[in-house]
């Protein structure tokens, strides 16, 4: 939704719905807006008919005829997340409004196939869960593979995906990297509304959530990361500098330098080198919580010279079960459409 008055009008409306234990009546939400008591009616409605309120009449205090209050349905909700990983295959969670998992399942898409007949099985799994334990579907997050998304992909075969689901489905959906789906969902599971969780895999990746928000930059910012000079005597990167981070803990340059015969020595070198970017991280953003996810080897010495470098409250993690990314792009969903404004 663009930021027009009538969006701002109608995110206030939902958290001060949302949030007013016994209701808000449509005069008390026309005062607290300042709007007309139609314009509040018509979008109360709006928002009822959506499945986010409930209308009840109630009795008046006093002398009068009995008004409509609108409360929060939330408990009648659910939102679904769908993961596309880079093999084509894709799996799907749907969870309640308090996070719990109501069912789960994985499935394949047409990888031959049109974009349309992908999409159209994309649609398919959304509607199955339209109406489900006598839940609403309100939201859906997608999370895709950064392999099937520019740079890493020629195109963005997934560029009209939203718009598409969004128009045929009548659902709200929200699109969003892999990491920072998980990075969420890690943010929901500690209470952590500034988190960070890098993962040096086969590339580095950077999730950042930060004031409970993930952050949508993640190319400029997994780019900055991968190309933090930590070693000004190593050699000359792709990207015209020295000693950049990528070319010492990816999955793939570990594989490279570490042997039976030099892993002790190599191994803390390396892990001194993800410190020192670490404490960059730490310093660059207002971090509660760092994860380190992967590249278990070199976490000793990471957190070693980590903790010897930041002297604000920032801890540096070891996390080897994160959350899988479909719950967390449920959970997303959820954020966008409900959590931002009860929480």
């Amino acid at each position: 939704m663009k930021d027009t008055k009538r969006a701002r009008i109608i995110r206030e409306l939902k958290q001060s719905a949302l949030n007013a234990s016994g209701g808000i009546s449509r005069a008390e939400a026309a005062e607290k807006l300042g709007i007309d008591l139609r314009t509040a009616a018509v979008y109360l409605e709006e928002l009822a008919s959506g499945g986010l309120l409930r209308s009840e009449t109630v009795p008046c205090a006093g002398k009068g005829r009995p008004h409509s209050v609108y409360r929060s349905n939330a408990d009648n909700l659910s939102f679904l997340g769908l993961q596309i990983a880079g093999n084509f295959t894709a799996s799907a969670v749907l969870i309640d409004s308090v996070g719990r998992k109501l069912t789960e399942e994985k499935f394949a898409l047409p990888e031959n196939g049109s974009r349309l007949s992908v999409f159209s099985t994309l649609l398919d799994v959304v509607s199955k869960y339209k109406i489900f334990q006598n839940k609403r579907l309100y939201a859906v997050g997608l999370a895709i593979s950064r392999w099937l998304q520019p740079p890493l992909a020629g195109e963005d075969v997934y560029a009209n995906l939203t718009e598409y689901l969004q128009r045929e489905s009548s659902v709200a959906v929200y699109r969003d990297v892999n990491i920072n789906a998980v990075s969420f969902a890690a943010g929901f599971k500690h209470n952590c509304r500034n988190l960070a969780i890098v993962h040096p895999g086969r590339v580095i990746e950077f999730g950042l959530v930060l004031d409970g928000v993930p952050d949508k930059e993640f190319t400029k910012r997994e780019a900055w990361l991968s190309h933090l000079c930590v070693n000004p005597d190593g050699n000359r990167c792709y990207c015209g500098k020295y000693g950049c981070l990528e070319n010492y803990v990816t999955f793939g340059a570990r594989t490279e330098r570490i042997n039976p015969a030099n892993a002790h020595i190599v191994t803390r070198a390396l892990g001194n080198m993800l410190g020192v970017a670490m404490v960059r991280i730490a310093r660059k953003y207002p971090l509660e919580k760092i994860i380190l996810y992967g590249a278990d080897e070199l976490f000793p010495a990471a957190e070693e010279y980590f903790s010897q470098k930041v002297g604000n409250p920032c801890k540096l993690c070891l996390n080897h079960q994160l959350a899988e990314v479909d719950y967390g792009a449920a959970l997303l969903a959820a954020h966008y459409e409900l959590y931002r404004y009860t929480r």
